[in-house]
């Protein structure tokens, strides 16, 4: 299914937005702050360790993304419950850190269920269309090179191998290279023979090649099933 440009802008804009983005800076920022502080001492480390999960457990009720902003409001009294819950002090001038890690954690808990979620659907609404192939995975942006990488992977549910297409570095010039390679999902109906190591990669510099090989390997794969 090689994707025409037009396509691509079709399903980048019907994606889910991330009311998170901006605050996911700050709370990365957090974790480089505090772990390396606590490194110095084994058992600041653990406790450390031992509070931010406090906090992450203490957000769990939290089921959105937006739920988890506006809880960023509150944080002072949510790290006081997890430090209560966890018997475990906060150092001084690490308050904000030790907050920002536990949202961190949180969201990327979040993150991982809607992408299992957004999977499944994914795969519910290719085979009640009778279709063969699903998107499971999609990030980045195609046209903007290493500066969003752009990921795809299509799931061929006869099999449960997917296509994954992707654009990474190249290691000896450290410009754009568009690779298509096929891993196994586990997610065929029945038991699949087809190994997916029986599938070269395909890799170019050239982003107009890239559809080909996209499509090339799909071919690939389906043949492989048939």
């Amino acid at each position: 299914m090689g994707y025409a440009k037009s396509e691509r802008t079709t399903m980048r804009a019907g994606r889910v937005a991330d009311p998170t983005a901006v605050l996911a800076a700050h709370w990365n920022e957090s974790e480089r702050r505090l772990y390396p502080t606590a490194t110095t001492n084994p058992d600041a480390y653990q406790s450390a360790v031992k509070l931010v999960r406090a906090v992450a457990d203490a957000l769990a009720p939290v089921s959105d993304l937006a739920a988890l902003v506006e809880r960023w409001e509150h944080r002072s009294a949510i790290l006081d419950e997890a430090a209560g819950a966890a018997g475990v002090p906060v150092a001084a001038g690490l308050e904000e850190a030790t907050a920002g890690c536990g949202f961190a954690v949180r969201r990327r808990e979040l993150l991982a269920e809607r992408a299992e979620r957004r999977h499944r659907e994914s795969i519910a609404a290719a085979r009640e269309a009778g279709q063969v192939w699903a998107v499971i995975h999609e990030q980045g942006d195609l046209d903007a090179g290493l500066a969003d990488p752009y990921q795809c992977m299509e799931l061929h549910l006869p099999t449960g191998l997917a296509v994954v297409s992707m654009v990474e570095p190249d290691p000896s010039t450290m410009t754009s290279l568009y690779v298509v390679t096929v891993t196994e999902t586990g997610e065929s109906g029945g038991a699949s023979e087809v190994d997916a190591g029986d599938f070269e990669d395909l890799e170019t510099a050239d982003p107009e090649r890239f559809e080909d090989n996209r499509q090339t390997m799909r071919s690939r794969v389906e043949a492989s099933g048939a």
